[in-house]
């Protein structure tokens, strides 16, 4: 089964070349998707000038989700992986995710390495000990401990779980439960498949409290919508929103709205 990577970007000349450049260094034959997503810098002639073999589609701002959505149909192969323009791929990642996959699953993930470059230090997701296989459904209702750039599925699986939603923020996870509501997941082992790069300019250091509050809500809708979710999934949005609403806190991270669940027994 030919392999897809679906890398959405926007405004990310310098970042997006490392991006592909991530995965065009695997030892795996890879077709590269850039789906720009409005860019107004210079992002589309670069992706063009320096990879003038990469499919290249254009949206108009219409967010991460739809731009992986847009990818996906672009995407000539069956099997499909995704890549942030701010993330990389480690060495391996096609490989170790394939070969999962391998073993009778529909979809896989694996450990992302987290770097923080504006307040420094680095985690993993998941993190020791957290990791899941088979059911995750339950174990990401509590905390969403993957990313896009660590997953793996077939074309199937992703049209079964109806693609990505709207929203700057939570996307991933409604789409993540609803795969996990549908299918098992496959684990590809504790060593680090990508590598998360956090700058000011990532969506995860563009949040404050209005903005979680938005995407738990939707997150909480999505469940309702889906009667693959059950009622534990919506309860634990209600539970997530009232959580939210009764914080006085102004977080301006997801780290630090996932430091505060964890202290608070959320998590």
């Amino acid at each position: 089964m030919g392999i897809s990577c679906i890398i959405p970007t926007r405004d990310r000349r310098e970042l997006v070349m490392a991006a592909i450049a991530s995965v065009r260094a695997q030892d795996l034959a890879v077709e590269i998707v850039v789906v720009d997503d409005g860019s107004i810098d210079d992002t589309v002639a670069r992706v063009r000038d320096c990879f003038p073999e990469v499919s290249l589609t254009r949206l108009g701002g219409e967010g991460p989700g739809a731009a992986r959505n847009a990818g996906v149909a672009a995407a000539t192969n069956d099997l499909l992986m995704f890549l942030d323009s701010d993330d990389l791929w480690l060495p391996g990642h096609a490989r170790a995710l394939q070969e999962t996959m391998g073993r009778g699953f529909a979809v896989a993930y694996g450990v992302t390495r987290n770097r923080n470059a504006v307040h420094g230090g680095e985690f993993c997701l998941p993190g020791a000990g957290e990791a899941v296989e088979g059911d995750c459904f339950h174990a990401l209702l509590r905390w969403c401990f993957l990313v896009p750039s660590a997953l793996a599925m077939t074309r199937q699986a992703f049209v079964a779980a109806g693609g990505f939603g709207p929203g700057l923020l939570g996307e991933d996870w409604a789409f993540f439960l609803r795969l996990a509501a549908r299918l098992p997941f496959g684990f590809a082992g504790s060593a680090p498949i990508s590598e998360r790069r956090l700058h000011r300019g990532s969506l995860c250091a563009m949040v404050d409290r209005r903005t979680i509050l938005a995407s738990v809500r939707r997150l909480g809708a999505a469940s309702r919508a889906d009667q693959a979710h059950g009622y534990l999934a919506v309860q634990r949005f209600e539970e997530m929103e009232q959580w939210v609403l009764r914080s006085e806190e102004n977080w301006t991270t997801v780290q630090e709205w996932y430091t505060a669940l964890r202290r608070d027994n959320m998590i």
